[in-house]
């Protein structure tokens, strides 16, 4: 948002907690193309922030002894590949671009412990010097909260929450390993696990020749109880003896981090000198690797807002009424989309009858897994994506195979 901003010669402070490159936040770190395309627009560097990271190229999908299939990763806009990014590259390498840029003041170790206030307006933060204790008064025309799932900005300010689910919450742990047996050693792979309900695995080739190994379910099921994140992320792996022989000559190189209970919810956008974006205005499960498109698309569309209220053709209530129409246009068809996966294929368990029948007879058909990967490169619209007519076909095709095959044998 910072780098948008100073395209349009506004001059920003950028105030940040922590010193990058840092340990992130738990993240999923996907990117595909879409997110890209939007990173281009900003100039930032795909060699800086995807450095010595393999590209993605394929997904592998295993349903626990029922079937295994693969799917290239369909061109979009020249790219054929996604990354399994390191987030403190990542965010260390955007923190570095809009720094470098003449109108943005970028200042690390600085946290926001308060707002200001004029006649019920904001009109700047208060925030601490973390090095060296002096606490400033920084005043602005608008404050914008990135800053997050927890933001201060939000709960500064009573930003309300709307079309909140949380009902079937989901928990994750993951970490990085090196060493790990590749899914396949000739090109990038993401390896998703499914073991037909309740939880699943993810295997990404990520940065440096280390591979991301996810564990995401039911929180009532992914619960470390009193044994500790740590011990339990093992113990469940060692139950999988397809993930575990995958580490049998493997050495965990990060703690194991994660995210209970995530959040699936919108804020409201903004209000009399505020914004939010990124995690901070949307948050949702992170089963589809869609969190750092939703960030670098309402960063987009702020700044748009931003700027037509800047330069006096819109008020400010009008900016924030289309910032946030702009936001829900974008993602509440994904958001619908995630949901009912997380529905589906973590909070119904499938017998396994049905994953070497119906779920088989889906994956193996080409036209259904590509019409599947476009979901997740956004060509494809989310709502409609998954109706019944769109898996018939491919059943009654898989039923034709297995027919076919049990006369050839």
């Amino acid at each position: 948002l910072a780098a948008r901003l100073a395209q349009h010669n506004l001059r920003v402070l950028l105030l940040e907690r922590d010193t990058l490159p840092s340990l992130p936040a738990a993240s999923s770190p996907i990117i595909y193309a879409p997110a890209m395309q939007l990173l281009d627009e900003i100039g930032a560097d795909e060699r800086r922030y995807a450095r010595n990271t393999p590209p993605i190229r394929q997904w592998t999908v295993e349903a626990e002894g029922a079937f295994r299939v693969s799917q290239p990763v369909p061109p979009v806009g020249g790219r054929d590949y996604g990354y399994a990014i390191d987030r403190a590259r990542f965010d260390g390498a955007l923190w570095d671009h809009a720094a470098g840029m003449p109108c943005v003041d970028a200042r690390q170790r600085h946290t926001v412990t308060d707002l200001l206030w004029d006649d019920g307006r904001v009109c700047g933060v208060r925030a601490k010097n973390i090095a060296t204790g002096e606490i400033v008064d920084y005043h602005a025309p608008l404050v914008v909260g990135a800053d997050g799932r927890f933001s201060v900005v939000a709960r500064k300010t009573g930003a309300k929450s709307h079309s909140e689910h949380t009902d079937e919450p989901t928990t994750n742990y993951y970490a990085y390993w090196q060493g790990v047996k590749p899914v396949n050693p000739d090109i990038g792979t993401a390896y998703l696990y499914s073991t037909g309900g309740d939880y699943g695995f993810l295997i990404l080739d990520s940065a440096d020749d280390s591979t991301l190994i996810a564990i995401e379910g039911r929180s009532d099921v992914i619960n470390t109880g009193r044994i500790g994140a740590e011990k339990f992320y093992h113990d469940f792996i060692n139950r999988h003896p397809a993930i575990c022989q995958r580490l049998r000559n493997a050495q965990r190189i990060t703690p194991v981090k994660g995210m209970k209970r995530i959040g699936n919810l919108y804020r409201q956008a903004g209000g009399p000198g505020w914004a939010l974006v990124g995690d901070a205005v949307h948050q949702k499960d992170p089963l589809d690797g869609q969190g750092i498109y939703d960030a670098l698309f309402t960063a987009q569309a702020l700044a748009q807002a931003i700027t037509a209220w800047h330069s006096g053709k819109t008020t400010w209530q009008q900016a924030t009424t289309g910032y946030e129409a702009a936001v829900l246009t974008e993602t509440q068809p994904m958001y619908r989309a995630t949901l009912s996966r997380v529905h589906r294929e973590i909070y119904t368990r499938r017998p396994q009858w049905f994953l070497r029948t119906m779920a088989r007879w889906l994956y193996e058909d080409e036209r259904y897994r590509q019409h599947w990967a476009s979901l997740y490169l956004r060509q494809t619209d989310p709502d409609t994506w998954f109706t019944h007519w769109r898996t018939l076909l491919p059943m009654l095709r898989g039923i034709g195979r297995d027919i076919q095959h049990f006369f050839a044998r």
